[in-house]
């Protein structure tokens, strides 16, 4: 078939020659050839086809020095300048190097051609000529830039190209090497763990580009840093050692760092040779840098509980629930809580511990971690210990190897009904700097007397300097046993160190108090013998997010004591007990406190059995409030969530003293005081009061604020004879309550007119 087709083609080409010819088009040499049409041009005028490096990226701009303005003029096979059939195209074949770009398009918002770095783009060329933009980029080379274009006479496509050279100007030798370890942490020699780490280095001259590959030689010089002879070796292809060489290719060199049996930091050199990039002959101009790659044994070393985060409420608990015969799904309620169609009455929570080595690389995955848990016997809500463990105290003092734990003030035989055999010590040695070896759950084995218990197994020697230290009674401690909950026996680590388990309770527990460990076995890096390590925290069993606060009365009572209920429920409604609450006034123009703590702070207690607490408000100096307004806010918050009660202080009436006065003599004047009170008749400070009279009478000041006793004080003038009976009336302003004071004259006027006289 394809044999056939090309005959075919070719016989189409040759009937074609001869009809030119045979009709006298084209002309010829005499011999029926014909000759092809010329073609039409394309020039293009740079302003310059040389720019320097742009290692910053500079956006293009006609004029700037990275960018270079190429004229385009296109002429048809007549040589006439005009535009070419369709657009022309602009194409860069090193984008790198160099990138094209054309003038910005008014109409297109959401783009800026002319800073955009474009590989190729269609360009319009009006009447055959047009401009567009060479923008060097941050690698130095050379660039083709071709345009291209169809001639309307000929149909044929018109092409022509310029080189564009981008100079870095900073030599051509190594000026700068970037290493790096990937990873940067590996494990001992047959520790079970990875060995190996991949070290890369980037080598650049002064222009920041990468260096050439050298000819028949080495570059670069790969060596461990020490005289550890356990430190491990370097591979690069058949060269295996403490130091190694190798050449770069395309500035990039990679080989392999191997550990040894060495525990520790281990620092790798690269070197290059500033004066020839060859390090084969030597190196006389060394250019050096260094990484460094941890190894270690990947035993267990500490431990940290990192969930759950010691929050009042949070996510991620499961709502339990028995089995149900398939076809349910439940739905959200409006807290967006999934709770399932036949809870068990019980939750589950994500505990997570994260795992270590002593260089702080994750211990080998598989690692087992055990999970415990205690939380009996605490004090009842209601009592001074409420929801504390009863038998604890802050002056531990275990046995550094041994198995005798003393505290002076313990009352193992008493408190909380006392310990016994089985019970769980739970010391929180990080709590005391220096102690941090001694944290540890071990098992009560005996109760010697009030101050004194034998456990089993051992405690550590707390030698983390390199001998046993004892720091006498000063650890945090307790003493319990699980009654509320329980956890996840054991779990092993991942890749990265962490273990999950999982921590479940009745919802009848949540908010009492749980103490939590995880703890491994590790090795006792001084005496090499076992070492068992611990993480310890206490918390509370935690609800369902989000949880719901609630306080009430609201509004209250300004201005005089005030007792408020605050109630803490999470998403199942289940109370939250024994949950600290917050509070803050704001927006107060006098002084408040609850509890006999100003401004913001936490209620004296928390939570009780049902989830509230009372709160003792006082407040004074507020005003009274608008209609629609109050004289201040309390925003209480709690396990995440937060309300705001309103404090309204009401305007109950003014007083007025004396509530009526009697002119018998002329100039009068008397003092009047308006008192302003509430509801329990208790003075308001700040109430602006005006007062207005009838005619001849007159009062002074036109208005004034009560002050702290609530108190506003006027005078009342009489300057001529009245005829007949006045008043004057005083208004709290902003507000309907006011005071008449009657200002009374001799019936039907004065006779005879009286004498001068002085205010009463």
């Amino acid at each position: 078939m394809m044999t056939f087709h090309s005959k075919t083609l070719g016989l189409l080409l040759s009937g074609l020659a001869l009809t030119l010819a045979g009709c006298g088009g084209g002309g010829g040499d005499g011999g029926g050839a014909t000759s092809p049409p010329q073609n039409g041009t394309i020039t293009l005028s740079a302003t310059s086809t040389s720019l320097p490096l742009n290692p910053q990226m500079i956006l293009t701009s006609p004029g700037n020095p990275y960018t270079a303005s190429v004229m385009i003029s296109f002429r048809n096979s007549a040589g006439t300048l005009t535009s070419p059939s369709g657009d022309a195209t602009v194409t860069t074949s090193n984008p790198g190097v160099a990138a094209v770009s054309f003038p910005d398009d008014p109409e297109t918002d959401d783009i800026n051609e002319m800073t955009t770095r474009w590989v190729t783009f269609p360009l319009t060329l009006n009447n055959g000529s047009n401009t567009f933009f060479v923008t060097a980029g941050d690698t130095a080379g050379t660039t083709v830039v071709t345009v291209s274009a169809v001639d309307p006479l000929t149909s044929r496509t018109v092409t022509s190209t310029l080189t564009f050279t981008v100079v870095s100007g900073g030599g051509t030798m190594p000026a700068n090497i970037e290493m790096v370890a990937t990873p940067d942490r590996v494990y001992m020699e047959n520790s079970g763990g990875n060995t190996n780490s991949m070290i890369r280095a980037a080598v650049t001259d002064g222009g920041g580009q990468f260096v050439a590959n050298p000819s028949n030689a080495d570059n670069l010089r790969f060596e461990i840093v020490g005289s550890d002879t356990g430190a491990g070796r370097l591979v690069a292809g058949a060269q295996s050692g403490r130091s190694v060489t190798t050449a770069t290719v395309n500035g990039i060199a990679n080989v392999s760092f191997q550990a040894g049996s060495f525990q520790g930091p281990v620092q790798i050199r690269a070197t290059a040779d500033r004066s020839d990039n060859n390090v084969s002959n030597g190196i006389a101009d060394p250019l050096s840098v260094t990484t460094t790659v941890v190894v270690s044994d990947g035993k267990l070393y500490t431990l940290k509980v990192t969930s759950p985060l010691f929050a009042s409420e949070l996510p991620g608990i499961e709502i339990n629930s028995l089995p149900v015969d398939g076809g349910v799904t439940p739905e959200p309620g409006d807290n967006g809580v999934v709770i399932p169609p036949n809870p068990d009455s019980t939750l589950s929570l994500r505990v997570a511990v994260l795992a270590t080595d002593r260089q702080g690389n994750p211990v080998l995955p598989g690692t087992t971690l055990r999970f415990g848990a205690v939380d009996a016997p605490v004090g009842q809500f209601g009592t001074p210990n409420a929801n504390r463990f009863l038998i604890a105290g802050n002056d531990g003092n275990p046995t550094e190897g041994g198995n005798t734990f003393v505290a002076p003030t313990g009352q193992f035989q008493t408190a909380g009904g006392g310990a016994g055999p089985g019970d769980a010590l739970v010391v929180f040695g990080k709590a005391v700097q220096g102690n941090a070896d001694l944290e540890t759950a071990v098992t009560v084995s005996s109760v010697n007397s009030q101050t004194s218990l034998t456990v089993n197994p051992v405690f550590n020697l707390n030698n983390t300097t390199g001998s046993s230290v004892n720091n006498g009674p000063v650890l945090p401690y307790l003493v319990g046993r699980a009654m509320e909950g329980n956890v996840t026996g054991s779990a092993t680590t991942n890749d990265v160190g962490v273990a999950v388990g999982k921590l479940t309770y009745t919802v009848r527990s949540v908010g009492n108090a749980v103490a939590l460990w995880a703890q491994g076995n590790g090795t006792d890096t001084v005496t090499g013998g076992a070492r068992l390590v611990t993480d310890a925290v206490t918390l509370t069993y935690p609800g369902v997010a989000p949880a719901s606060i609630s306080a009430f009365p609201n509004p209250i009572r300004g201005n005089v004591p005030q007792t408020v209920t605050v109630c803490l429920t999470d998403a199942l409604g289940i109370p939250l007990r024994g949950f600290p609450v917050g509070f803050a006034f704001q927006g107060l123009q006098g002084t408040g406190s609850i509890d006999g703590v100003a401004s913001n702070g936490l209620l004296a207690r928390t939570t009780d059995a049902d989830g509230c607490v009372d709160g003792n408000v006082v407040t004074s100096g507020l005003p009274v409030s608008t209609l629609s307004g109050n004289s201040g806010q309390i925003v209480f918050t709690g396990a995440g969530a937060s309300t705001t009660i309103d404090i309204i202080v009401q305007l109950a009436a003014l007083q007025a003293s004396p509530n009526a006065l009697a002119v018998n003599c002329v100039p009068y004047t008397a003092p009047v005081a308006i008192r302003a009170i509430d509801q329990g008749g208790a003075p308001i400070a700040n109430v602006n009061v005006a007062g207005t009279c009838s005619t001849g009478i007159t009062v002074a000041p036109g208005s004034l604020a009560t002050g702290t006793d609530g108190v506003a004080s006027f005078n009342v003038t009489v300057n001529a004879a009245l005829t007949g009976d006045g008043q004057c009336t005083f208004t709290a302003t902003g507000t309907t309550r006011s005071v008449i004071v009657p200002v009374r004259s001799a019936t039907g006027g004065w006779s005879p007119p009286p004498g001068g006289c002085s205010a009463p």
